[in-house]
């Protein structure tokens, strides 16, 4: 139960410093663009393995969540790689014209 609040707790942080530091500071946006990517490629690449019945060594840890659990923080390791790349990504400002019109007259 601990370890699946400390994963959750990793993941929602991640996401959070990725859109607070890209509003702040564009450059850093490729270096979210690289641990988004690896967040997808790691969980991916756990999942497969994992269905084949074996253990990727360095993140042993995971699966002392429990299968669930374990399963879950695969599952949000993809899905919040994902998200970091879109999020990154994201420019509000191109869609000002379309909400109030008055940016590029």
């Amino acid at each position: 139960m601990i370890m699946q609040l400390v994963g959750f707790l990793i993941l929602a942080s991640l996401i959070y410093f990725a859109t607070t530091t890209t509003d702040k500071n564009p450059k850093l946006r490729l270096f979210w663009m690289l641990i988004g990517c690896l967040m997808f490629f790691t969980g991916s690449l756990c999942l497969i393995i994992n269905s084949v019945g074996l253990t990727v060594g360095f993140l042993a840890w995971i699966e002392s969540m429990g299968i669930l659990g374990s399963f879950l923080f695969k599952l949000g390791l993809v899905f919040g790689g994902i998200a970091i790349v879109i999020l990154v990504n994201h420019n509000p400002d191109a869609y000002d014209e379309y909400f109030d019109g008055t940016k590029y007259q």
